[in-house]
């Protein structure tokens, strides 16, 4: 029933499962070696260690659906907006999806398979290791004894939520951006924005304010302060604040995750309904964002330009100024280099 009411397309879902399959078989192996085969890696060593041994081996195990668990968390930030670029930049790019709109297919039923693909790709792998290890309770005290049935649920629906929300950022950026390279790059560049560009912005402040007054800047400055308003605001940290509450308050914030996920889904929709056809492999999809695109390049190069010559190369107040100049030279050249070249061509 769902399908006769949903565009459903069995044609655009075998094209793009074609281009992504190996996102899934190989999300799915990460998955699985990084949560059920590490836990019974860990448990074949726990009868025949010292009791140091074991207690080191259980806190590793517990560790497995927390944060600590790197590889998870890696790949939850890599796969989501690589699936993402190959869905949507790599079609841009290549100017693929032009012939699929020019063919049968509406634009809502081209977003609406690639979205449901992707979806599918991102939580399978997810549930398929949570499955297992719900099953690997059946069969082990000790991971009865270490993980309940409840936490695991809200792992799995937890980090779904996570990898969906990345993956509808990433289709954000991608409507905007013409070229798969772009929404790569910048999905992350946006995804830290805020936050980065005001730590940048602080560095250079501190150093201007210790040459100006002979101190260094106080630590309650109003200045610095405004830091953990912009780390709300910043996509990146409020994805991952999911994981910073309770099991019960896990639940309601990954619903909340969800909610915003589908918004930005919206969005996507909508800038791709309205985006042109022919700004495909340019750098911008949209002509009155570039404007807005030099100035964010060219700020940020001003400010990591100072960070780099006066920190990094450690020529002090000097450098700081030397940095600026060159950050600033190569924020506006580098952008409008690229604009032209990609209009051009």
């Amino acid at each position: 029933m769902l399908s006769k009411i949903l565009p459903f397309n069995k044609t655009l879902l075998r094209k793009d499962w074609h281009i992504t399959k190996w996102f899934f078989y190989s999300y799915l192996i990460l998955l699985i070696m990084a949560v059920p085969y590490n836990v019974a890696r860990n448990l074949s060593k726990l009868n025949s260690n010292s009791y140091d041994t074991m207690n080191n081996l259980l806190y590793t195990l517990r560790r497995v659906l927390n944060l600590e668990n790197e590889l998870v968390i890696i790949a939850l930030i890599i796969i989501p907006v690589a699936l993402s670029v190959a869905l949507i930049g790599e079609e841009k790019r290549k100017k693929t999806i032009e012939i699929m709109i020019s063919g049968p297919f509406s634009r809502f039923e081209i977003f609406f398979n690639k979205i449901v693909l992707g979806i599918f790709i991102l939580v399978v792998p997810i549930l398929m290791s949570g499955i297992s290890l719900l099953i690997m309770r059946l069969t082990s005290d000790y991971v009865g004894m270490m993980f309940t049935s409840s936490q695991i649920m809200i792992w799995i629906f937890s980090y779904s939520a996570f990898a969906i929300s990345m993956f509808s950022f990433s289709c954000i950026i991608g409507m905007l951006f013409g070229s798969s390279i772009g929404q790569f790059i910048c999905t992350y560049i946006f995804g830290v924005f805020p936050i980065v560009f005001y730590e940048m912005f602080y560095l250079s402040y501190s150093s201007l304010y210790t040459l100006i007054n002979g101190k260094e800047i106080a630590y309650e400055n109003a200045v610095r302060s405004v830091s953990k308003y912009f780390e709300m605001i910043t996509p990146m940290q409020f994805f991952f604040r999911t994981f910073d509450y309770s099991q019960s308050a896990q639940i309601f914030f990954s619903f909340r995750l969800l909610a915003v996920a589908i918004g930005m889904l919206l969005i996507a929709l909508v800038l791709f309904d309205l985006s042109k056809m022919e700004k495909n492999s340019e750098v911008l999809t949209f002509e009155s964002l570039e404007g807005f695109f030099r100035l964010g390049v060219f700020l940020s190069s001003i400010l990591a330009g100072g960070i780099i010559f006066s920190e990094m190369i450690e020529l002090g107040t000097p450098g700081l100024f030397i940095g600026y100049v060159v950050g600033g030279f190569a924020g506006y050249k580098i952008p409008l280099y690229l604009i032209q070249k990609n209009r051009a061509s």
